[in-house]
C-alpha cells in the first residue's frame, strides 16, 4: 500500500530499519500499519489516520488510546522500539521524512542505549494496619493508658510501614539504577525501572526476597514493557 503525500501520517515509534523476514505488523487504530524509512532509522506509522474524530468521542478515544498501546507492546515483541506518546502524528510523509533526518543522531543513540532493555512498573499498596485492641476488664487509669498505648503502637507501625518503603526505594536504586515516579497517591508508590532483558529473573527474585521482610506492603512487578519513560 502506498502513502499520499500529503496525508496525515500517525507515528507509533522509532526503530531501526526492519528486516523483510519481520512478521506482519499488528493492525494500527483504524488501518493498516507501514513502515518509512529514512537512513538508519525507520517509523512505524499508520498514514490517514484523522484524530479530531477521535478526539471528540470519549469512548472512542478511550479505545484508541488502549489500542495506541496494544500496538506498541506488539511491536516492541518483534523490535527494539522507541514508542512515542498517543496522538503523535506528523503532517505529511515528507514532514515525516525530514523529522527522522532531523532526529536520526538522537534517534540511533537512544535506540543504542536502550536495545536489550526493558521497562517494569512496580506498585506498591501499603497493607491495613488495625488498631490492636483494648484488653477487656480494664478501667479508668488503666484503660486510658491502654488506648494511649494502643495508638503509640499503630503510628509506630505506620513509620515502620514508611521507613520500609524509603529503604525499598533505595535498594531498588542502588541494585538497578534510577528509577521514574509513576506519580501515585499519597502513601503508595508505583515506580517504574529499566532494566535488561537478562536481568528479569533476577529482578522477580529480588522482589520475591523483598516480600518476605516487608511485612507492610503488598508489591507486584507488571510484564515486561517497552521503554515507555526512558525514551
Amino acid at each position: 500500500m502506498t502513502m499520499a503525500a500529503t496525508e496525515l501520517i500517525y507515528v507509533y515509534g522509532i526503530c531501526a530499519p526492519p528486516p523483510s523476514s519481520l512478521p506482519p505488523l499488528p493492525l494500527g487504530l483504524e488501518g493498516e500499519l507501514q513502515v518509512v524509512t529514512e537512513g538508519a532509522i525507520a517509523a512505524i506509522v499508520e498514514p490517514g489516520l484523522e484524530l479530531e474524530g477521535l478526539q471528540a468521542d470519549d469512548p472512542r478515544l478511550l479505545t484508541a488510546v488502549l489500542s495506541h498501546d496494544r500496538v506498541i507492546c506488539e511491536l516492541f515483541q518483534q523490535m527494539p522500539l522507541l514508542p512515542l506518546r498517543f496522538g503523535t502524528q506528523l503532517a505529511s510523509l515528507e514532514a515525516l521524512k525530514q523529522h527522522l533526518v532531523d532526529q536520526q543522531p538522537t534517534y540511533q543513540a537512544k535506540l543504542t542505549a536502550l536495545a536489550d532493555k526493558v521497562e517494569y512498573q512496580i506498585k506498591l499498596l501499603p497493607l491495613d494496619i488495625p488498631l490492636p485492641p483494648v484488653p477487656d476488664g480494664l478501667k479508668g487509669r488503666d484503660y486510658f493508658l491502654a488506648k494511649k498505648q494502643r495508638l503509640h503502637d499503630h503510628t509506630a507501625a505506620q513509620a515502620q510501614q514508611q521507613a520500609e518503603l524509603r529503604t525499598l526505594l533505595e535498594e531498588l536504586h542502588t541494585a538497578y539504577g534510577p528509577s521514574v515516579d509513576g506519580g501515585s497517591p499519597a502513601g503508595e508508590a508505583k515506580v517504574y525501572i529499566l532494566v535488561e532483558r537478562q536481568r528479569t529473573v533476577d529482578l522477580q527474585q529480588w522482589l520475591e526476597a523483598i516480600n518476605t521482610r516487608m511485612r507492610h506492603w503488598d508489591i507486584t512487578l507488571s510484564d515486561a514493557l517497552p521503554p515507555y519513560h526512558f525514551v
